[in-house]
């Protein structure tokens, strides 16, 4: 047919290879291989998708599950997988979306299967083609900073904060029950945001222990602190 591919193949190093490159070496690399994803979609997308972030970008898949035509799926599965995994991308739909909140989650949610509006016109949206490579890896890397910012405190929280005293308050205890129930909270977190998970729900704890006059920081003061900081159930 006399047709030339390369210069096709030139535009295309340019508009999705470069892009695609850029990204990757952007700097939230050093984090590509810790941060984990699960998918609930149509089998074709949750392959896909594996095959992409997993096979061929080294990300970790927490858990996938495949919706198929006149199979009802198991929703509480499903919601134990997004509560336990610490996930840091959930690809779903608005159910998925509704379990990340209802675990109290930090996961990002990449829209990504029904129910729910998905609205892409855009070439390359949802995850079509060369083009769908270069919005996955930015969708990848916007994610890795949302994590971060959903760590960070608010300023009207800093506020609230009681003034740093000028020297060190009494250690307090810990029971072994309260210490357990912070390292599975802390598990259940993003690798990239446990450091932080940890401190902040650390002091919150003893604070609450301060607050109830006590010198042993118990499960419930963890409990009560991982509720007001929406990082789950310690139990």
């Amino acid at each position: 047919m006399g047709l030339d591919p390369e210069p096709f193949i030139e535009q295309e190093k340019h508009t999705t290879l470069k892009p695609v490159w850029d990204l990757w070496r952007s700097v939230t690399q050093d984090f590509f291989g810790t941060a984990s994803f699960g998918v609930v979609a149509t089998e074709t997308y949750t392959r896909g998708l594996r095959h992409f972030l997993e096979g061929e970008l080294g990300l970790p898949c927490a858990f996938h599950f495949s919706r198929k035509p006149g199979v009802k799926p198991d929703n509480e599965q499903v919601r134990e997988a997004i509560r336990g995994s610490g996930a840091l991308l959930v690809f779903g739909g608005y159910n998925e979306r509704m379990y990340i909140n209802e675990a109290g989650n930090k996961s990002v949610y990449v829209p990504a299967s029904l129910p729910g509006t998905i609205i892409r016109r855009h070439t390359g949206t949802p995850f079509m083609g060369y083009a769908g490579t270069c919005y996955l890896v930015q969708e990848v890397c916007n994610a890795l900073f949302d994590a971060l910012f959903n760590i960070l405190p608010l300023g009207t929280e800093l506020d609230k904060v009681d003034p740093t005293l000028a020297r060190a308050a009494e250690t307090l205890l810990w029971a072994d029950a309260a210490q357990e129930g912070l390292n599975r909270i802390v598990a259940a977190q993003p690798i990239l945001v446990r450091i932080s998970a940890a401190k902040r729900l650390r002091d919150a704890s003893e604070q609450a222990a301060k607050a109830a006059g006590v010198s042993t920081v118990e499960i419930g003061h963890v409990q009560h602190a991982s509720e007001s900081l929406q990082f789950g159930d310690a139990a």
